[in-house]
């Protein structure tokens, strides 16, 4: 059964790497910027996000990702800057660590509106030390599955939002062009990687004084793989508490919870209930954010909910 078990781990991981190949994020709508780099627009403040994900608790060599951002403005123009870093691991040997610099700006449209584009560019460190766990496998000697990689990635991806105070729409591939660079001087890289292409929306309710309502979604897309979606829907109470639900085709139901500290000080985390084989042998997923903003000299430092 044990075999069975890690059969099916082995097949699930397989169809993640070549469906998504891409850490995801269940609080995508508190870390935007990891999925599009023209999100530091909707910000007037210095903002700093730090978040956690351990996916599939109690399952040996299950994927973890931690990531850092930061985003300003720059001065009193229209002109954005961020950086974001990035430590995804997928099992017991996979490890990749980098990071995106990101450059956006934005245009008014209409009265109350801004179209924002942005780029971002970077590099990472990939590794996969097979050998570490194989190295007593027959097959480890002469399968060249079992090689051990070892490779520096270059990246440069895009995005772009339409937004105001209410609502934002936006389209990115934050890893348009992700290249093996040490495949130019050795052998050609194996994994071929394909573009995603994620489209996000959201959009602010108020129903009184004292409730907010913000559904979101997420839809990810990749040549050759089905597309998935994910589909949230969060209460904002008193401005202090966030309380939700989302659901991610293919994958899990989601319930995610956040808090002000204070008005500048957030805490969330989610808890992803697993609806797919896995859930036989995992004890669901865990994601936890902090952020934290700071007022810029010349800018309206008002609550921003997106």
């Amino acid at each position: 059964m044990k075999c069975v078990f890690t059969a099916i781990f082995i097949f699930f991981c397989f169809l993640a790497c070549k469906a998504q190949q891409q850490a995801m994020y269940t609080q995508y709508m508190f870390n935007t910027l990891a999925i599009n780099p023209a999100y530091s627009c909707l910000d007037e403040s210095l903002t700093i996000t730090a978040l956690s994900r351990q996916q599939w608790v109690g399952f040996k060599g299950a994927p973890k990702t931690q990531t850092v951002s930061i985003h300003t403005p720059i001065g009193e123009s229209n002109t954005f800057i961020g950086a974001i870093l990035v430590n995804d691991q997928i099992g017991e040997v996979i490890r990749e660590t980098g990071g995106d610099l990101s450059l956006s700006q934005r245009v008014p449209v209409g009265l109350e509106s801004y179209l924002a584009i942005g780029v971002n560019v970077g590099s990472s460190s990939y590794g996969a030390q097979y050998s570490d766990n194989y190295k007593y496998s027959p097959a480890s000697a002469t399968d060249p599955v079992f090689e051990d990689q070892n490779s520096i990635r270059v990246n440069l991806g895009w995005g772009a939002m339409l937004f105001s105070d209410k609502y934002y729409i936006g389209i990115s591939s934050p890893h348009f062009f992700y290249k093996d660079v040490t495949s130019l001087t050795k052998a050609a890289s194996k994994t071929a990687y394909r573009p995603h292409y994620l489209l996000q929306a959201g959009y602010l309710l108020p129903i009184n004084d004292e409730v907010k309502f913000k559904p979101n979604f997420l839809v990810k897309y990749v040549n050759g793989s089905p597309i998935q979606f994910d589909l949230n829907a969060s209460f904002l109470l008193n401005e202090k508490f966030w309380l939700g639900a989302s659901y991610r085709s293919l994958d899990s139901f989601d319930a995610v919870a956040s808090i002000f500290i204070t008005p500048d000080l957030q805490l969330g985390y989610s808890y992803d209930f697993t609806n797919t084989a896995l859930a036989k042998v995992q004890r669901g997923s865990h994601e936890i954010s902090l952020q934290f903003r700071l007022p810029v000299r010349g800018r309206d430092h008002t609550a921003c909910y997106f």
